[in-house]
């Protein structure tokens, strides 16, 4: 693609020389320019030169996948910035981690090229087939994986994802809780009554407790709930319109982004209880901050959210003393809300527009189970008769 192969020199102003080469444009088939600038003009900056101009204009040149030795260092810092681009903080921040856990197997002076399903594999075998790590954080790493070696492909360094090559077979323990129970996915009444009343009873736990009895009300996420402002209330209802970044530790830093999905935007209309709980949190604020427009609703003494991971020690810590076997974290008032609105007989659809989901399995699951459940309690009723 070089034209004569004739490099020529030129003074600047500044004291320094640009060494120039032309070469043919592999897309526009015009002659152009490269250039390199170096300090001096002497026989070895021009070995330099020749050097530096000739990688340069194979950089550019080189059309053919098969040319291109890029390495999965250069690779990564190529593809990084584009992800953080489409993804939200709270998604991107964790790749660090997860890249950590891949460079055990995959260095960055690796050539793409090479990395094979085999590799992939190897990886896979030493986090979960034989390794501590659980099954879906190794599906979260494969996928991250996948998403990588595609972009190589839009950029056309590769033909083919290696990852296609790979799969991660459930273990026998893991297929068994693959088999739990639906029950255990959400609270019953009475379950999610013990939490929220333990919680209330215990010293500075009541904002903790007055959260889980809101999110069993609404059936919100919690980022969902930690994004409410006060401007998101008015008239007995609340505009879910955004998420709280939960890698934040408190509201100066903290950075609220767009819901989940598209469905995620909705209004959801609050039963009494919730509306008490709302114009309490309204009297605390006024006492401690300002309960402006633009001030969040739930915040502790300190004006800071609650952290997600700091929640969830107390839900558990709750179940635990009430003899509640389940995996318990804040999602799960999401799943018995669900619940709660099946038992009480409400549509499909409707329950789903009020949780904001387009698709959701465990949604259906949930409601499927507790419906089954309430047509035998009416035979059972009326056996009883």
């Amino acid at each position: 693609f070089r034209k004569d192969n004739i490099m020529w020199i030129v003074s600047l102003k500044n004291g320094k020389y640009k060494y120039c080469e032309r070469y043919i444009d592999p897309y526009s088939e015009k002659t152009k320019t490269a250039s390199v600038t170096l300090e001096k003009d002497t026989p070895q900056a021009k070995k330099q030169a020749i050097k530096l101009l000739s990688e340069k204009i194979e950089a550019i040149t080189t059309t053919d996948p098969a040319q291109k030795n890029i390495t999965f260092g250069e690779l990564l810092n190529e593809w990084f910035p584009y992800y953080q681009a489409k993804n939200k903080r709270k998604t991107w921040k964790q790749v660090d981690g997860n890249l950590k856990r891949i460079h055990t197997v995959i260095s960055d002076d690796m050539l793409i090229k090479n990395i094979d399903g085999k590799l992939i594999t190897k990886l896979i075998d030493e986090m979960y087939t034989f390794g501590t790590y659980s099954y879906n954080y190794t599906s979260q790493i494969r996928a991250l994986l996948s998403t990588i070696f595609k972009f190589a492909i839009s950029r056309k360094y590769l033909s083919n994802n290696p990852v296609k090559d790979t799969e991660i077979a459930l273990k026998i323990e893991d297929k068994n809780k693959q088999r739990e129970k639906i029950e255990n996915k959400y609270l019953e009444r009475d379950e999610a009554e013990k939490i929220i009343s333990y919680l209330a009873n215990k010293k500075r736990c009541l904002l903790h407790s007055r959260m889980s009895e809101f999110l069993w009300l609404t059936g919100l996420r919690y980022g969902e709930l930690q994004a409410l402002k006060w401007n998101n209330y008015h008239d007995g209802s609340i505009r879910v319109e955004g998420t709280l970044d939960s890698f934040m530790r408190s509201i100066t830093e903290a950075e609220k982004t767009s819901p989940k999905t598209s469905t995620s935007f909705r209004v959801v209309d609050l039963p009494d209880r919730a509306i008490e709980i709302i114009e309490e949190r309204k009297q605390f604020d006024l006492i401690h901050f300002s309960a402006e427009d633009d001030d969040y609703i739930f915040l502790s003494t300190r004006g800071n959210p609650l952290v997600l991971n700091s929640f969830n020690l107390k839900l558990k810590e709750a179940a635990k003393a009430n003899h509640i076997d389940k995996d318990i974290s804040s999602h799960i008032f999401r799943h018995s809300h669900v619940s709660l609105l099946s038992e009480l007989g409400m549509p499909l659809k409707s329950i789903m527009e009020r949780v904001g989901h387009s698709d959701a399995k465990v949604t259906l699951k949930i409601y499927n189970h507790v419906t089954k459940k309430a047509k035998k309690d009416i035979v059972d009723a009326l056996n009883n008769l």
